[in-house]
């Protein structure tokens, strides 16, 4: 219980990574994950994100030290 709480504690701190690309595929896990495929980076999001984003689309993405998304924003071209 505790070292969960310290874990979590700790992805959820700084510093975050960066990820930018193209939206390249989407993809419900067996457990029920909902991930994007970021050129070759693989981001855990929630289900209205996932729902609401197409493939093709260009992101910039903050995410934590286990790659779940905090931030996403669309970029224009």
């Amino acid at each position: 219980m505790i070292v969960s709480v310290i874990s979590a504690l700790l992805d959820a701190t700084p510093p975050y990574r960066m990820v930018e690309g193209l939206l390249v595929d989407k993809e419900v896990l067996a457990d029920g994950t909902y991930t994007l495929l970021i050129d070759t980076e693989i981001v855990e999001v929630d289900g209205l994100t996932f729902d609401t984003l197409m493939a093709g689309e260009a992101l910039r993405i903050r995410c934590t030290r286990t790659m779940k998304a905090i931030n996403i924003d669309r970029l224009v071209p």
